[in-house]
């Protein structure tokens, strides 16, 4: 009788309160007002391109002990790993180096937040490196040729394109012939040089200097794509590129959870043209494939190898495919592709182009849990910023290269939390935890004026930041690095602002 009445109960509240739409991310990306935000990326000085993730939401990793991870970006490129220096920052600060310049494949955060991976590039090692082994103000070398830090630990036999955590300490990779040459099962294929394969790598295995992981999917043809492990436990992968004697470039497809068992610990080695199904059959090249925080599948990649007629060309954009759908084609109860179209947005796939341009090689894409922001990296080369195109548009005139200062554009649907209810969402906020709805950051640090008492950035707020500030009370505006809340004077709420700082040490939200 009681579950009646509480029945009863609830449909008389659902009458008197206002009805309270469900948040559909796939839905709002493009529509919330202020929906993007940018973030510049390290600049690529060597290598090809920029590999940056976002740490997982109520991940309890810290760094240096007092830069909380949860949320932030962290980048690799040149010599270095970046943890940005606060949310919607392009302000960088190096927490790690390597003994040679990258050309970084990827790095991936594990869904903990206590681990990364780190693909250094072609024929160098697979790093695993604890969050805490980084550091803002002493980063170290991480490892040489005969030198590992505490904390990582490198994986010299691993061949890799891409990968993903299945969980915190098994990872798998999407690596050429697994795990590298044509031994066995390749060997039985003469062809095995120009295939991919899927293997398991264990990142706590007790020798890595020996240990290859254990193959799981062979007789991918063609060149690489990612690989991706969804939240229901799917595994995901595809042809990266392959046009000859036909074109299956972005064929992407899906095995079932119980299909591949990730970590009992015992691995049915999966043929790729006889297992798995379809997901879809022209996704641009199956780069960047991963889940926003609502369960949609992200898929990123471009015509980097230079398409030509009759083949599609898919410059500067990136894909997603609403949630749901690969778990339905999974689990056998949906068997046609995704109705993918011609950069069409409908009900179950959506595009994204940041350049106007739309003439990038390739385009990264990725998204943020905590923030639930999906952010797409692309080229800005033959962009003005006064909205101007230049240069050969059309034909993926945009190619990586050293120089490039690579760009995230940012959006957020209606569901991103704005902690502070000033109209910024929090993962563009540069002061989150604070109003500050103009982001007025007058010395370019990363962090706002509203938070920012630091002004001999010396990382901590003291005596000498106060005699400035006393220095300057009374001004005017111009002086507007000492107008904490932009007013437009420098008067005592500034200083009350100023004294709630007095003492603290970055970061400050």
């Amino acid at each position: 009788m009681k579950r009646y009445h509480r029945l009863w109960g609830l449909a008389l509240c659902l009458l008197l309160i206002p009805t309270m739409a469900v948040a559909n991310d796939f839905s709002d990306y493009k529509t919330a007002a202020g929906d993007t935000a940018v973030v510049n990326l390290p600049t690529v000085e060597a290598g090809w391109f920029v590999a940056t993730d976002f740490f997982p939401e109520d991940t309890e990793a810290m760094i240096d002990g007092t830069f909380a991870a949860e949320g932030r970006l962290i980048a690799a490129n040149n010599q270095s790993i970046y943890l940005q220096r606060t949310y919607g920052s392009s302000q960088w600060d190096v927490v790690g180096t390597v003994p040679a310049p990258m050309d970084p494949s990827f790095i991936h955060v594990s869904p903990d937040g206590s681990k990364i991976a780190l693909g250094c590039g072609y024929g160098a090692p697979l790093a695993i490196i604890d969050t805490t082994t980084l550091s803002v103000s002493n980063p170290q070398l991480l490892f040489d040729t005969d030198y590992t830090a505490n904390g990582v630990t490198v994986f010299p036999l691993v061949n890799y394109y891409d990968g993903d955590w299945v969980d915190n300490q098994y990872f798998v990779v999407n690596g050429g012939s697994w795990p590298s040459g044509c031994e066995p099962p390749y060997d039985s294929n003469p062809n095995c040089s120009f295939e991919s394969g899927i293997g398991v790598v264990d990142t706590e295995d007790d020798d890595p200097s020996t240990h290859v992981g254990v193959p799981l999917v062979f007789g991918i043809p063609g060149s690489s794509g990612d690989v991706d492990v969804d939240s229901n436990g799917n595994l995901l992968t595809g042809i990266g590129f392959k046009t000859m004697p036909t074109n299956r470039t972005g064929e992407l497809k899906v095995w079932a959870k119980d299909d591949w068992n990730p970590t009992s610990g015992s691995f049915t080695l999966q043929d790729y043209e006889t297992t798995g199904a379809i997901v879809a059959e022209n996704i641009l090249s199956v780069a960047y494939l991963g889940e926003d925080a609502e369960g949609n599948l992200h898929v990123g990649g471009g015509d980097a190898f230079g398409y030509t007629p009759p083949y599609p060309n898919e410059n500067g954009y990136a894909a997603l495919i609403k949630a749901g759908i690969v778990a339905d084609i999974a689990d056998g109860d949906r068997t046609d592709p995704v109705n993918d179209g011609d950069k069409t947005d409908n009900g179950e796939y959506k595009y994204f182009a940041p350049d106007p341009c739309q003439d990038d090689s390739a385009t990264g894409i990725l998204a943020g849990n905590w923030g639930r922001g999906l952010a797409v990296m692309w080229n800005p080369t033959y962009y003005e910023d006064n909205g101007i195109c230049y240069g050969n548009t059309g034909s993926a005139s945009d190619y990586w290269s050293p120089g490039v200062t690579p760009r995230l554009t940012i959006y957020y649907p209606g569901s991103a939390p704005d902690s502070d209810g000033d109209g910024i969402v929090d993962a563009s906020d540069n002061a989150y935890l604070t109003e500050n709805p103009g982001q007025e950051d007058t010395d370019g640090d990363g962090y706002g004026n509203a938070v920012d008492a630091d002004f001999d950035d010396t990382g901590v707020v003291d005596i000498s930041d106060y005699q400035t500030f006393r220095n300057k009370y009374g001004n005017s505006a111009t002086d507007s690095e000492y107008d904490m809340n932009s007013d437009g004077y420098i008067d005592v709420t500034d200083y009350q602002m100023f004294r709630g700082r007095y003492g603290t040490a970055g970061p400050w939200y």
